[in-house]
């Protein structure tokens, strides 16, 4: 009932917004490490700007999702989870984007001297996550009670899952021999995180302590374990720390 009024409420997601906005706001002007000046000002506004775009428009996602009746616990795990893949995504490639154009919003020259010599590859990378994110959510939006039929849903699947071949395919032929190592890595750290937690969870389930995972369940969190595995790898190697 919460979230029900969360998203149908226009008052209350302007709030979440202000929220949103205020917090940003608080995190940056407290938290910078880098000289405050105009250029910096004008980044942080952009980029809270189209974060705070991005957000509103999920939340009108989900206010469709309310009204339809398809806002089951699985499906606002996986909604949520696919959207907020897109909007790292579509973040990232606005800042490769800036990067290659007069109106750089990266404050690090370093890092933005990387986006432009690495631009492909990451773009490449960006559009993957697109792709898989888009994946999730079609199939939360499928079902009986769902705004998808499953014909039409298993359709949008499978040209999604062709186009994630085609772009990881891409991705690895731009990769450096550093950059597949942190893939072997992170795949190997994923196939642990996943019999830890996906193996714990089945295994509870199975005893009769909590309910089984449904197979979006389980599409969720195969991909946020993927996503954390890659994380925790970056981070072992100190290549967070910038």
């Amino acid at each position: 009932e919460i979230l029900r009024a969360m998203v149908r409420s226009t008052k209350v997601a302007a709030a979440l917004g202000l929220g949103l906005l205020l917090s940003m706001a608080a995190f940056g002007l407290t938290s910078r490490k880098r000289p405050f000046n105009l250029r910096t000002f004008r980044n942080f506004v952009i980029q809270n700007a189209v974060a705070i775009a991005a957000f509103l428009l999920v939340i009108r996602g989900f206010s469709a999702l309310v009204d339809a009746g398809a806002m089951t616990p699985s499906v606002w795990a996986g909604a949520v989870t696919g959207a907020t893949i897109i909007v790292v995504a579509c973040l990232g490639s606005l800042a490769v984007a800036s990067a290659n154009s007069r109106v750089n919003i990266i404050d690090d020259e370093v890092a933005a001297d990387e986006m432009r010599e690495r631009g492909r590859l990451l773009l490449c990378s960006f559009a993957w996550m697109i792709a898989w994110g888009l994946l999730l959510i079609v199939l939360a939006l499928a079902g009986p009670a769902g705004l998808l039929s499953p014909a039409t849903a298993l359709v949008g699947a499978l040209v999604l899952i062709a186009v994630t071949t085609v772009l990881g395919i891409a991705v690895w032929r731009l990769m450096d021999e550093l950059d597949r190592t942190l893939s072997h890595e992170s795949g190997n750290m994923a196939c642990y995180l996943i019999l830890m937690l996906g193996g714990g969870w089945a295994m509870l389930a199975h005893l009769g302590f909590v309910a089984a995972p449904t197979p979006l369940d389980w599409l969720t969190l195969l991909t946020v374990l993927m996503f954390a595995a890659s994380f925790i790898v970056l981070g072992r190697r100190k290549l967070l720390m910038r």
